[in-house]
């Protein structure tokens, strides 16, 4: 079941597989709740690593948080670099993470599918729009709910395969061709 293989030439700190999280972490990303959804889960925190992407080095209250929850340190990692390291990131890991209690539209679902990393996202403000079908939905302001949509999908090839496949699908509606021709269409109507 954690058979997604990448290499540890690439990432030598993951000799797990890994949770990926990305973006700022402080307030309404709620990257705390995605934290202690994991470390409620005695199966999830033993099988896997967290990798959050951006967003600076952690704080000191955020590696307190870290360690009161008993992850190692390890366990969390903070990374940081350009648009190919993301991107070999979203190739590597298990499943894409986006627990944010808003979102205005919310672009690394759509970077995540790009890259053929399953879905799991909160399901508030713009997100059930922007993916879809192609998504595993919880509530981000219930740990349990977090939990269990995370162990649904990382835990079946079958629901990682399924996801992957409509992500593929759902990235059609959001071309740059699809996007000009739609607003081309726009400015014709009030011509």
């Amino acid at each position: 079941f954690l058979s997604k293989e990448y290499t540890k030439e690439c990432f030598p700190n993951n000799i797990k597989p890994f949770l990926f999280y990305v973006g700022a972490r402080s307030g309404y990303k709620n990257f705390t709740g995605f934290l202690k959804a994991v470390a409620s889960s005695s199966r999830l925190s033993k099988d896997f690593n967290i990798v959050a992407f951006g967003g600076g080095k952690f704080l000191a209250n955020e590696l307190e948080i870290i360690r009161t929850l008993g992850f190692s340190e390890l366990q969390v990692q903070q990374v940081g670099g350009n648009d190919s390291l993301l991107g070999s990131y979203y190739t590597a890991a298990h499943a894409f993470i986006n627990p944010s209690l808003y979102e205005g539209f919310g672009i690394t679902p759509l970077e995540a599918m790009a890259h053929d990393c399953p879905v799991i996202s909160s399901n508030t403000s713009s997100m059930p729009e922007v993916i879809g079908e192609a998504g595993e939905y919880f509530d981000p302001s219930n740990i349990d709910d977090i939990r269990w949509a995370i162990e649904n999908v990382v835990y079946s090839e079958t629901r990682i395969d399924e996801l992957i496949g409509l992500g593929e699908k759902k990235l059609c509606k959001f071309s740059w061709a699809k996007t000009s021709e739609e607003t081309l269409d726009v400015y014709q109507s009030l011509l």
